[in-house]
């Protein structure tokens, strides 16, 4: 648990005691939830990185009055999994994670393509599976008919 004590801890100093969330039970599938400001993501990551934590995942979550984008980091050390979750407004740009892990340009990719969520610094935002010439957000509350569209703190609280 080495790794995960030492990103907690250097977080703690970074965002402050407010940003880190513990699950103890593990109930959410995640040891620790960190919220972290667009503009500390690259630093955050870099933290990640150093303790010898991956990009396992990311996926956008779409609210009526905000997108947020969730980095699941993992390393190879029992209950270590941690959910980095960012705000980012709609059709807003968040910086790419692209310089720290390559998983992320794949990843990166279906969250623009899905979401529209622009990541500053990606070399290569284009379609993985729509086709070039879409402009559409399939992931998106507003594409189609969605019933269950609500703000952000009626779901978290």
């Amino acid at each position: 648990m080495a790794a995960r004590d030492e990103v907690v801890r250097r977080l703690r100093e970074m965002l402050g005691e407010a940003a880190l969330a513990p699950d103890e039970d593990y109930a959410k599938g995640v040891s620790w939830t960190v919220q972290v400001p667009a503009a500390s993501l690259p630093e955050v990551l870099g933290v990640f990185k150093e303790a010898g934590f991956y990009l396992e995942s990311m996926t956008g979550l779409d609210f009526q009055d905000t997108l947020e984008i969730v980095y699941h980091m993992n390393t190879y050390e029992p209950r270590s999994r941690m959910a980095v979750r960012v705000l980012c407004p709609h059709d807003g740009e968040v910086p790419s994670a692209t310089g720290l892990y390559d998983s992320a340009l794949w990843q990166e990719r279906e969250v623009w393509e899905f979401f529209g969520v622009r990541f500053a610094g990606h070399p290569d935002l284009r379609p993985l599976l729509l086709p070039e010439d879409s402009t559409e957000r399939p992931l998106r509350k507003t594409f189609g008919t969605v019933h269950a569209y609500r703000k952000r703190e009626e779901i978290y609280g």
